[in-house]
């Protein structure tokens, strides 16, 4: 007798368990896709919502080089005048300007170029490029290291450089390697 009471409440106990746990489960609760607006949130597309514009995916930008600064008769200068900072050549033809400044009046020597203004300081300069060919038109460029050596003779001064990187902002993807000379009479 106490075998068969043992057999059947284990029996009852086993069935017991295998019913719960085949009892269909209630997911009402459970993590499912949908849109934010209607769980609460933003940032998803909503159904029915139709975007409009357009994103511009045609710069012309990319790594490029400009040569022969200050190198023929396309390239004018305003003159040098008495304690000037900066000295700046004008592209006739491409529109293209190249703008090279110190923190005080300009002497001979080599200076180390810089990218920002802020950054100048003895023996410093920094090279401004605005507009170069094959470059989105009306950016501008800076210097990001290299050199320029400049000769004074009289009243004429003349930067000379050679393969100097710029960028639109520092690190950014694209630059222009500049050479040639930028100067003064």
């Amino acid at each position: 007798m106490k075998k068969i009471l043992f057999t059947m409440l284990s029996v009852t106990i086993a069935g017991g368990l295998i019913f719960i746990s085949c009892k269909k489960k209630n997911d009402s609760n459970a993590i499912s896709p949908t849109y934010a607006a209607d769980a609460g949130g933003g940032g998803n597309p909503n159904v029915g919502v139709t975007t409009t514009g357009t994103i511009n995916t045609t710069s012309s930008q990319q790594n490029s080089s400009l040569s022969g600064v200050g190198q023929g008769s396309q390239w004018q200068s305003s003159g040098c005048q008495s304690g000037q900072t900066c000295i700046v050549n004008d592209n006739t033809s491409t529109g293209t300007t190249i703008e090279v400044c110190f923190s005080g009046t300009i002497t001979a020597g080599t200076y180390t170029l810089v990218n920002s203004s802020s950054q100048l300081g003895p023996g410093k300069a920094v090279m401004k490029v605005t507009n170069p060919p094959q470059q989105d038109a009306g950016t501008i460029w800076y210097s990001s290291g290299g050199t320029i050596n400049v000769t004074v003779s009289g009243s004429a001064i003349t930067g000379t450089f050679n393969n100097i990187v710029c960028y639109q902002t520092p690190g950014s993807f694209y630059h222009v390697s500049v050479s040639g000379q930028v100067g003064c009479l």
